[in-house]
């Protein structure tokens, strides 16, 4: 009966809403609550207030979750994770320090979500709590002047919260999960049963209980990428849609997820959400089998609970966690001035990789370092997520050999705020007027004026210049990725801290690489601190791919040709190639490479896909579609490949095709900007109007405005060590050394060059 009402009242309020237009507040029935009568009143005291519909008839908005039952769920209806814990006390223990079970107490959290529900309303914050709060979004609590109870707040995402999900609607994120009716058990029709069965009940049915609380889903990376992707809609900002972090979509596009031939280094297994945050652990509470369970710590970054809470089981394993071969650091090359003059060891000047190669350094010579940072182990970016209020950076420092510090990038001073100029892997959000949002109001965003970071599989690469003293008879290089969960200047809002006050999260060194360089001559020598696998090859592979990424193609070029000429029958190298040649756009060369490249493996998917990228921009459509539709049937989630093929497909007036293309992408990513771009015009030529409006209307939004990089030049103007780390050449270098010539020239132009324009955060 419940059921037949709450979709009479769902017809009711899509009919009032055509009507009466959006932000409208009605009664609305929640599990067990009657709608509001002819004389006001509610049957259930929990609700006695307006339900708000500022956004249309979806409850959740703007949150993607939705639900399988009709209306909400009472308070009572959610299982606490103290009655889970009487059986799976282990798992309980584990999760209670995880930030899962913290994700709506924190200070931090709480601080910023009142400020929206201040700024914007109640009824915004349910865009957050769809993941942070699911409990409140699904008993209809996050309304005005709500009286609805909620025991549920100090268990954030509770167990019977992921457990009762049945399914997953779209990867477009923002909580796209649906919510089902929590059951602890099934009876033996596979009904679920109401309420709160006893311990006896369960240990006698309990294949029934896990027919009710697990989900084929919970072991996909789809699950987990739910909530680890999500935008801004403009229903929130009042501007446009506005991609936040897409932390799913960065494991599916790399070597991790085996659905792409783009990466620089494949692997032979598939390494999911669950295999690196829920490895198998010995537990011995009833959810074990052979004595073992999955974890329900979900070690990843988050330090800052552990430390809040004083869980030091979850601090010392975040550490550890942290510091396990998840990134390498390589003092990889230098160069030498002497006299305002490179030294020409090597062809470019580039003595590399160090350990390997003599060089000679006298002491007043100006020295430039090329450092190498590889993301070797995380699945995702450094550092994932919502990266602006996370700090990770690259502390540089030589010393002399009396111990002095020559020269330091990357310290921190006595408010343990970071050296301003550091290389830093964060984001630099900004709000409408060019003014840093510097408390994670991420509704107030318009553009981002910054954002580094380091892709799985990829390397970064990061250069110092610095003068030898004239005394030293040596100094030692030492480069450290250092991390922290919140910028300094975040936590001090949070806890209205002042200067000087105690760091209160922990700062982790994740990577460490150093080495010696003698006043004089240095002969060949293999680095004491290089590890045992990082070979001459593999470092000069991880500085091509840096270069890659920094744009230096010719750069790029040089490095990997090193690459092959230590291992000729190493066939990705002749690949690397062929991109760096394609990436400056020389496609003639490009297939050389690939050619070559074909004569050790004639079927390389990655090779295929750049060979139809270089007869694409040749106009040579056909050879393009027989070199992509191989691996298009190789990859089916591979998206690049079918945007690829729908473009050509619609050069060629293949419009049907085309569409298909499309359509495989969306089924990929339905936010996929390039995609609704094309598909628009495509369907316009089927004579399918109304969804070429409706395209153009998606595209319109999930498109990057232009515009909105003038905003961050006048952010640039203001901070110009953010302008300066945001030139793909910049130079960290020593007081005296420093040229910002080249930035002053960008923030002068009237139309600045394409690869200063930044991309919505």
């Amino acid at each position: 009966m419940f059921r037949a009402k709450g979709r009479l009242l769902r017809a009711c309020i899509s009919l009032g809403l055509a009507v009466l237009g959006v932000g409208v507040t009605v009664r609305v029935l929640t599990g067990g609550v009657a709608a509001q009568s002819a004389a006001g009143a509610t049957s259930d005291p929990g609700h006695t207030v307006p339900y708000q519909l500022p956004f249309g008839a979806g409850p959740y908005l703007p949150s993607q979750v939705t639900s399988d039952f009709s209306g909400f769920l009472k308070p009572t209806e959610i299982p606490s994770a103290t009655y889970c814990a009487r059986c799976h006390a282990g798992v309980h223990a584990q999760w209670r320090q995880s930030a899962h079970a913290n994700s709506f107490r924190t200070p931090w959290y709480l601080k910023n979500v009142q400020e929206l529900a201040t700024t914007k309303g109640v009824a915004y914050t349910r865009h957050c709590e769809g993941c942070h709060n699911p409990a409140a979004v699904f008993t209809g609590a996050l309304t005005e002047g709500s009286t609805v109870a909620r025991p549920n707040d100090d268990d954030g995402v509770t167990c019977m919260v992921c457990h009762s999900i049945r399914g997953v609607s779209s990867t477009k994120g923002i909580g796209s999960y649906v919510m089902g009716q929590p059951a602890v058990m099934v009876d033996a029709r596979g009904v679920a049963v109401p309420g709160l069965p006893s311990d006896r009940e369960i240990l006698a049915h309990l294949d029934w209980h896990k027919n009710a609380v697990m989900q084929p889903i919970y072991k996909t990376p789809e699950f987990c990428g739910s909530c680890r992707k999500a935008a801004i809609p403009k229903m929130l900002n009042d501007y446009k849609w506005l991609r936040t972090f897409s932390t799913y979509d960065e494991w599916q596009q790399s070597s991790w997820s085996r659905e792409t031939p783009m990466t620089f280094y494949a692997k032979t297994a598939v390494s999911t959400c669950q295999t690196c945050h829920m490895p198998l652990e010995p537990n011995s509470d009833k959810a074990s089998h052979d004595g073992t369970a999955s974890s329900h710590r979900w070690l990843g970054a988050n330090t800052a609970v552990a430390t809040q809470y004083g869980y030091d089981e979850q601090s010392r394993r975040l550490e550890a966690y942290l510091r396990d071969d998840k990134l390498q650091v390589d003092i990889f090359g230098l160069t030498v001035e002497r006299n305002g003059k490179a030294q020409q060891f090597t062809p470019g000047s580039l003595v590399a990789p160090l350990g390997t190669t003599g060089f000679t350094v006298l002491p007043g010579d100006a020295v430039r370092v090329d450092v190498v940072i590889r993301n070797k182990g995380i699945g995702h970016t450094l550092v994932p997520e919502l990266r602006d209020f996370y700090e990770s950076w690259l502390d540089f420092e030589v010393k002399d050999d009396t111990g002095r510090t020559v020269y330091r990038s990357g310290g921190q001073d006595e408010n343990h705020a970071v050296d301003p100029d550091a290389r830093t892997y964060t984001l630099r959000i900004v709000n409408r007027d060019g003014k840093s949002v510097d408390h994670h109001e991420v509704w107030k965003t318009y553009v981002k004026a910054y954002d580094a970071t380091i892709s799985p599989g990829r390397s970064d690469v990061v250069r110092y210049r610095f003068r030898v003293p004239e005394t030293s008879k040596g100094v030692t290089v030492t480069a450290s990725v250092r991390y922290r969960r919140f910028r300094k200047t975040f936590v001090d809002w949070v806890f209205d801290d002042k200067p000087n006050s105690p760091d209160r999260f922990p700062t982790v060194t994740m990577a460490t690489g150093s080495f010696h360089i003698t006043a004089g001559l240095n002969q060949p020598r293999r680095a004491d601190t290089l590890a045992p696998d990082l070979t001459d090859q593999l470092r000069w592979n991880n500085y091509g791919i840096g270069m890659l990424d920094r744009q230096q193609f010719a750069e790029a070029v040089d490095a990997f040709k090193h690459v092959v000429a230590l291992d000729a029958k190493y066939e990705p190298g002749y690949v690397n190639v062929a991109i760096a040649e394609y990436s400056r756009g020389r496609y003639v060369d490009a297939l050389a490479w690939i050619d070559r490249s074909a004569q050790l493996a004639p079927i390389d998917p990655r090779a295929m896909y750049y060979k139809g990228l270089s007869l694409r921009w040749q106009t040579r459509y056909d050879e393009a579609v027989a070199a992509l539709a191989p691996v298009a049937e190789q990859y089916p989630r591979f998206r690049q490949v079918y945007q690829e093929l729908g473009y050509i497909y619609m050069v060629q007036r293949r419009f049907a095709e085309s569409k298909a293309e499309y359509e495989k992408v969306l089924g990929i990513d339905p936010d996929d900007p390039t995609t609704h771009r094309w598909l628009g015009p495509v369907l316009a030529a089927l004579g399918d109007r109304a969804g070429a409006e409706r395209e153009a209307a998606v595209a319109a939004q999930v498109t990057d405005d232009r515009s909105a990089g003038w905003v961050a030049q006048k952010f640039w103007r203001e901070h110009l060590n953010v302008a300066s780390e945001s030139m793909p050449t910049h130079t960290f270098a020593q007081t005296g050394l420093m040229d910002d010539s080249d930035v002053h020239r960008m923030l002068n132009l009237q139309n600045p060059p394409s690869y200063i324009w930044v991309e919505h955060y």
